[in-house]
């Protein structure tokens, strides 16, 4: 009989990032995924969630080469608030709004991993405003965006075919 760690195994090498990493030949140094984590500090029903933000989380990514930021996707389910555009104006209040919270993050990557190539994953299905508030901020930052489409999901997370979706249209703009 398999044990639980043969099925954990099995899971984790039909994840997405699996099959990318393996798949486009790149070593993987820092895995910092959090389930039900946002960009801003607003998390579902209102509840702070700044403890677990990809904004506190982006200093625990090493050294890297590629950094590859899958998110949003919560922002988008939990209703936050997109408010304003604001650049260079972080102050803790206006992280809990999804668009000063993006533009903290991609500048904070930025400047944090100087020379290191950045990519924005927009799932599909996101609420418009979160896609344009994406497209927008990355546009400022001249991040480049991968706009994936098409996933197969189940119960709103991608099926097994959906992650191979999402690995086949991330490496086909990162391995050029």
């Amino acid at each position: 009989s398999r044990g639980l760690g043969d099925v954990y195994k099995r899971q984790v090498k039909e994840s997405w990032w699996w099959q990318l990493i393996s798949r486009g030949g790149y070593i993987l140094g820092v895995n910092d995924s959090y389930s039900g984590a946002t960009i801003s500090y607003t998390g579902y029903s209102g509840a702070d969630y700044s403890d677990r933000s990809f904004i506190t989380r982006l200093p625990r990514l090493g050294s890297p080469d590629i950094i590859l930021i899958f998110g949003a996707t919560n922002d988008s389910w939990a209703g936050v608030k997109v408010g304003e555009y604001a650049y260079g104006k972080f102050s803790g209040a206006l992280l809990y709004d999804f668009r000063p919270a993006m533009a903290r993050l991609l500048e904070e990557a930025i400047n944090r991993y100087p020379g290191t190539e950045i990519y924005f994953i927009i799932n599909d299905g996101l609420r418009d405003d979160i896609v344009e508030s994406i497209t927008e901020v990355c546009r400022h930052y001249s991040v480049p965006f991968i706009q994936l489409h098409d996933i197969d999901k189940m119960s709103n997370h991608p099926s097994k075919a959906g992650m191979k979706a999402i690995a086949d249209q991330v490496l086909e703009v990162i391995g050029k």
